[in-house]
């Protein structure tokens, strides 16, 4: 979510409590996270730079330096465990996204579950997405899986995970009405897939019809107004990557306005089950003396659509590019295009549309060397205790600084030592100086700012910053190949200066007339980079650039029948080899139908199923686009009997087609081609279950019988995975880590 987005800060969308927030208290212009979501969420609720706490990237692609191990070491203990520690119940709902995505499981370890980080209780998800349908919910140390809707309506986890924050609060004061509470509400809103009902994203029906350049202006024009940026902030230029919208085609126009409308009411259902909290604490009692800080997003809006968006996020993960005709196509299946956001669909806008969103700035998330990337709103409101209402501040503050003012607010020391571990001292600073004193001299003067190569230095108003050259949704194998090492010399990259307090748009490269200050913040940006264990640049890649070598393949996997919601993270490496699944049942004479096993939904997933006539099936979901399944030619039999799906891979290799053939103990029951596969990812959030189908299901052709439990019993399922000769295993493995990268940063 960007700085241009919320009308709060002069964008188009609807955000009545993010404007009733900053009406009680205070805006701030120069906020700053780190450009993508774990880093920041580890930064804000530790008060350390990210890669002191290991997120140097996403919590999904941990590496071997420590600033990159994905996990928070022990001598940084969170602000929650501070608080809880000092008398506080702690809560935390939505989205975590802080797990290693090989813990996310039953076996743990729970270290960096949230309950780990000080919360009493949460209630939420693990993943960086998730469909807003059918989330893969965690209760505190459990894994308690996908909701049902409630008196038929559709389950909509904003509205649910709002309720269940509430009701926490209602509790808590039930059982004392004295003591003090923090909540941590981080909604899954405004990642991808952008889920929203339609009678939210059609209160926003032809209001981006005029596209993205003419809203860039608009913005601009209104930011002015509201005085939330300089009179004489002008407009950085779009880059040439980002087509005009008058260039475009009337499909085009059709399918990114319909885009951006959806995105609009997703984000204004999240500002409003925002105000259903602030209408829970007031009547509570207790908005007084809450301290309340509502941040407009953990990166800038996401550029990872590409140029086109899609209706289904992991297509452009696959290397798979629809152009606006074939995408309306598609969507005509589901509905037509005002489906666009509904059940059936997990929709990206076009990247321009999240440069639009970030205005007046340049570039967006994972940019860490521009403010498109790296500045977000943000409202602080405590009636008792901030006397001015509807101010603004322009002080530079950063998501380190979270934690050091609620501390210095509250009035509890920072810990010296946590469980006989000594603590390293948080980076952040106290931004309390500013409540009272709109024209305090700053105090935060240096920060430094990395991910995944794209890095810049502040100090004192002036912005040094480099660009990794590469689009922010390519991590195909041969762009990356330029940034291996020994072909990648960071010293190449092209620096641009900018000087904040008289630009600050980030429109005025300043770079040739200043090149001694420029110099300057270079060697000051390596030693930064250096104290905070953001060294070697790019070990986020370290292992796909072949720095270390790979892991050992695991091939055999088994699951015993009464397992689900196996998240997407830890489900058996099928992609680009030969593999067979294998269901030990038994069948009741009368048949057995249901399903096996089945991993994500109906654009992406797999299956084994059998029908009404006990007919085994096998769908292997290409992404929405197209469908290939094999049904077996006679039932399974009855008794103790083993299916299986064995795939033959033409060859190893990411996306490979090949042979499928179905089988009942050792006979030959079906067969049919798969003429390409799901080549990196089928899905960022959905998960794998055996014996049913939760959630969103593979097969619409049991839509209607969901999760549809098959009716014998599933003994176990097993996975064998065939290993490919080394130099093909190392290519699949760099393949996975490509999956890592696009799905980690996604987050």
């Amino acid at each position: 979510a960007g700085f241009g987005g919320p009308d709060t800060f002069g964008g188009a969308i609807s955000t009545p409590n993010l404007s009733r927030v900053g009406e009680m208290g205070l805006s701030y212009n120069r906020f700053h996270v780190t450009a993508v979501c774990s880093p920041t969420r580890a930064a804000l609720l530790t008060g350390r730079n990210h890669h002191r706490v290991g997120m140097g990237t996403v919590a999904e692609l941990p590496g071997p330096y420590p600033g990159y191990t994905g996990t928070r070491p022990r001598s940084c203990t969170a602000l929650p465990r501070i608080l809880r520690e000092n008398g506080y119940v702690t809560g935390g709902f939505g989205k975590w996204h802080l797990t290693p995505g090989s813990q996310m499981g039953a076996a743990g370890p729970f270290d960096h579950w949230p309950m780990s980080w000080g919360f009493d209780h949460w209630y939420g998800f693990l993943t960086g997405a998730s469909g807003q349908y059918d989330p893969i919910i965690t209760q505190d140390n459990t894994t308690v899986g996908v909701p049902d809707g409630q008196d038929g309506e559709l389950y909509y986890f904003p509205d649910a995970f709002t309720d269940k924050a509430i009701e926490w609060l209602h509790q808590v004061r039930a059982q004392d009405a004295q003591k003090p509470w923090m909540m941590y509400y981080s909604t899954g809103c405004s990642h991808a897939p952008h889920h929203v009902g339609k009678e939210w994203a059609d209160k926003y029906k032809g209001k981006f019809d005029q596209g993205w350049d003419a809203y860039r202006e608009q913005t601009l024009a209104r930011q002015k107004q509201l005085g939330i940026v300089p009179e004489n902030t002008e407009l950085s230029e779009r880059p040439d990557l980002f087509p005009a919208w008058d260039s475009l085609s009337n499909a085009e126009k059709k399918l990114y306005a319909r885009q951006m409308e959806v995105f609009a009411g997703f984000s204004e259902n999240a500002d409003w089950n925002i105000g259903r909290v602030l209408d829970a604490i007031e009547t509570m009692g207790d908005l007084d003396n809450t301290l309340i800080l509502y941040i407009w997003g953990d990166n800038g809006a996401s550029m990872e659509g590409t140029l086109t968006g899609s209706f289904n996020e992991t297509t452009f993960f696959n290397g798979v590019v629809l152009d606006a005709d074939e995408q309306l196509e598609i969507i005509d299946r589901f509905g037509g295009i005002e489906a666009l956001g509904g059940f059936h669909t997990a929709p990206h806008f076009a990247a321009a549309w999240a440069h639009a969103n970030n205005t007046p700035f340049p570039w967006g998330k994972q940019m860490a060397s521009h403010l498109g990337g790296t500045r977000d709103p943000m409202v602080v409101a405590w009636p008792a205790r901030i006397k001015a209402t509807g101010d603004l501040r322009t002080q530079f503050t950063h998501c380190i600084d979270i934690a050091p003012t609620v501390l210095e607010l509250v009035g509890i020391p920072e810990p010296k030592e946590v469980d006989g571990i000594a603590q390293e001292p948080m980076d952040g600073t106290s931004f309390a100086y500013t409540l009272d004193d709109a024209k305090a001299a700053e105090r935060h003067t240096v920060q430094y700012f990395e991910m995944l190569g794209n890095r810049a230095i502040y100090k004192d108003g002036w912005w040094a910053c480099a660009r990794l050259d590469k689009i922010p949704w390519d991590f195909t194998p041969e762009t990356m190949k330029r940034f291996a090492p020994g072909a990648y010399d960071p010293e190449k990259d092209v620096w641009e200066l900018y000087y904040l307090p008289d630009d600050f748009s980030q429109a005025k490269d300043l770079a040739a007339e200043h090149p001694d200050k420029l110099t300057e913040l270079k060697e000051l940006f390596w030693q930064e980079a250096e104290r905070n264990r953001a060294l070697p640049l790019l070990a986020a890649f370290s292992v796909w650039l072949g720095d270390l070598p790979p892991l050992p393949t695991i091939t055999r996997y088994a699951y015993a029948g009464d397992v689900q919601n196996i998240q997407t993270t830890m489900i058996p490496r099928i992609y680009g080899r030969s593999y067979a699944i294998e269901a030990e049942l038994n069948v009741p004479h009368s048949g057995g139908e249901g399903v096996l096993v089945a991993f994500a939904d109906f654009i992406g997933g797999f299956a084994l199923w059998g029908d009404e006539n006990g007919l085994l099936n096998h769908p292997h979901q290409f992404l929405g686009v197209e469908t290939y399944k094999q049904t077996s030619t006679e039932p399974i039999p009855s008794g103790d009997v083993t299916v299986k799906m064995q795939f033959e891979a033409d060859e190893p290799g990411p996306g490979s087609g090949g042979t499928v053939t179905l089988w009942a103990d050792d006979k030959q029951i079906g067969e049919g081609t798969m003429p390409q596969t799901v080549s990196l990812m089928f899905t960022t959030y959905a998960g794998m279950d055996i014996g049913r189908d939760n959630g969103g299901v593979v097969d619409l052709a049991y839509e209607d019988k969901a999760p549809y439990a098959f009716t014998g019993t599933v003994k176990q399922v097993v996975f064998d995975l065939q290993p490919a000769t080394h130099e093909d295993e190392h290519a699949l493995h760099a393949a996975e880590q490509q999956a890592g990268v696009a799905h980690g940063v996604s987050g």
